[in-house]
């Protein structure tokens, strides 16, 4: 059992640890970085569209899924999360989206000082190395890579049409000084590759004061009394252990960030003691409080046979295009296949958008399988839900998956939200031009038209969007597990710093904010060591 000492420990290689640690060792300091998973170096990592090859994949994928969701007909729910350098952000959909500046000035609002929008854009800026320029919503120079789609697709131009028809503006920009309208994406990749923060971060200066230790299972966090001193692994060669000089910090993520809590003694007293796990420090809210986006999709058959389904059901026409790829870094590989976005109100009591109406060139099954002919799907996303749900231990060993219960649709308000979304994501396929493409509706069919009938479909059908958060919550109340600064209540030397600790999602693709929340967070830690130097 190894016993160096190090500066700083982060667990975590994922969207919001790489950030930590690369800003942390470019300041100087010595850091532990530990990943559960390997090297990123299965090739479709980095091929863009590659990612629907990782979606199952049990060497870089936990491949979790929920506890039976008692909402939705008692279904499992699939939960993909990254078990590799690079963490979710390595084998994710790419998708660089924020959020709502209101988003963030409600957490300020609830009490999180120093989150409002105008305190996070300037980190947002700072990892940002935006393709279109610097200007005053975006940086140049970051380590995060931030890039357009590679090449206009015919049927997302046909999608910004018909939205547009419907009364939506086109906005080229979800990041800028609105969000509300249509068109197409933005994805963090670098001319057509994919580009993690394990990319973006952990490279230069940073890397020679970064200890990398890959396959490093995290079974504990050491206390000495109420201060975090130490964090012990297991990996190929045996058992070790480290100790931090000057804090820890956990960017495990949404559902590993709270297990590695509890294992380690912190959290609800009654579930630790239910598992044999001595009660270091009670903290009720560690796991709670769990948030995710709710998606139901309209599938179609497409009349335009340029859909990511005809890449794979031709090997001829997907072979040239992959070859393309490996030459050019342009076609359908160097894009993500989900090009464009619709952001809409559910309702006209909504103040601001609430759902995101996204066109996805393929229609597939669960694990992502493209259907054996041309279709695509329009995939209707509740952007801000108000059910609930909770992550929690069912065994002291870390290895073994905590159980994850979403609780969608426990909220009547979730329910109205994905009728109204599927019923516009249906407008737009029946509107010209986005109709002329249209060969006809598979799913849910036309058969399926009241509001009772799709709030049935809704049940059997949809899906989590893979965006979860809010379990190590950011707070000054009862059920906070962190307070403004990271730092866990109750608990010296020991911060989180990942998507876990948002109060409330965010109206948009969770990846942009996690990395973020890790550049905040490093600049916070170095703030805090330069005052207690």
């Amino acid at each position: 059992m190894s016993g160096k000492d190090y500066d700083y420990i982060v667990i975590g290689a994922g969207s919001a640890g790489c950030a930590v640690a690369g800003r942390l060792g470019e300041a100087g300091h010595s850091v532990l970085l530990l990943e559960a998973g390997g090297p990123d170096r299965n090739p479709f990592i980095h091929i863009p569209l590659g990612y629907s090859m990782l979606y199952a994949n049990p060497r870089v994928n936990w491949c979790y899924e929920s506890a039976p969701e008692p909402h939705l007909n008692g279904r499992r729910l699939f939960q993909p999360r990254g078990k590799v350098l690079g963490g979710t952000g390595a084998i994710n959909g790419m998708i660089y989206m924020r959020g709502q500046p209101e988003d963030f000035d409600g957490w300020a609002a609830a009490g999180c000082t120093g989150w409002s929008w105008d305190d996070v854009l300037p980190h947002f800026k700072a990892c940002e190395d935006q393709e279109r320029g610097a200007d005053a919503f975006h940086g140049t120079g970051g380590p995060v890579a931030v890039s357009d789609i590679r090449t206009e697709h015919a049927l997302g131009e046909a999608f910004h049409a018909a939205s547009e028809a419907l009364g939506v503006p086109r906005n080229d920009d979800f990041n800028g000084p609105r969000q509300e309208g249509t068109g197409y994406v933005q994805t963090t990749t670098r001319k057509g590759m994919r580009w993690s923060t394990a990319a973006g971060y952990l490279r230069g200066p940073a890397k020679r004061n970064i200890d990398l230790r890959l396959n490093a299972m995290v079974d504990r966090i050491v206390l000495e009394g109420r201060r975090a001193t130490a964090v012990r692994w297991t990996d190929r060669r045996g058992r070790h252990q480290a100790r931090a000089r000057r804090e820890i910090i956990l960017s495990g993520g949404t559902f590993n960030s709270p297990q590695l809590l509890q294992v380690s003694g912190i959290g609800p007293g009654a579930l630790l003691r239910a598992q044999g796990i001595d009660v270091v420090h009670e903290l009720k809210g560690v796991g709670e409080n769990l948030q995710d986006h709710f998606g139901i999709g309209a599938e179609y058959r497409s009349k335009v046979h340029s859909t990511v389904n005809d890449l794979y059901n031709n090997k001829i026409k997907g072979g040239l295009q992959l070859l393309r790829h490996l030459v050019f870094r342009t076609g359908p590989f160097a894009d993500n296949g989900n090009y464009s976005n619709t952001f809409i109100r559910s309702g006209p009591e909504i103040d601001r958008p609430d759902m995101m109406v996204t066109f996805m060139a393929w229609c597939t099954d669960e694990q992502l399988k493209p259907h054996p002919f041309s279709g695509f799907t329009i995939l209707a996303e509740h952007m801000r839900p108000n059910s609930r749900g909770h992550v929690r231990i069912t065994s002291p060993d870390p290895k073994v998956q905590p159980e994850i219960q979403f609780n969608f649709f426990a909220d009547e308000t979730d329910q109205r939200a994905a009728i109204a979304g599927l019923k516009f994501g249906r407008r737009i396929a029946a509107t010209a031009p986005m109709a002329d493409c249209v060969e006809y509706e598979l799913s849910p069919g036309k058969e399926v038209q009241s509001d009772a009938d799709i709030l049935a479909y809704c049940r059997a059908n949809g899906l989590s969007l893979l965006h979860p958060v809010g379990t190590c919550k950011m707070g000054v109340e009862g059920d906070a597990v962190v307070d403004p600064r990271l730092r866990v209540h109750g608990i010296d030397g020991l911060r989180v710093a990942d998507a876990s600790i948002m109060p409330r999602i965010v109206t948009g693709n969770t990846n942009a904010a996690a990395i973020m929340i890790g550049e905040k967070a490093a600049s916070m830690i170095l703030e805090d060591a330069k005052e207690f130097a």
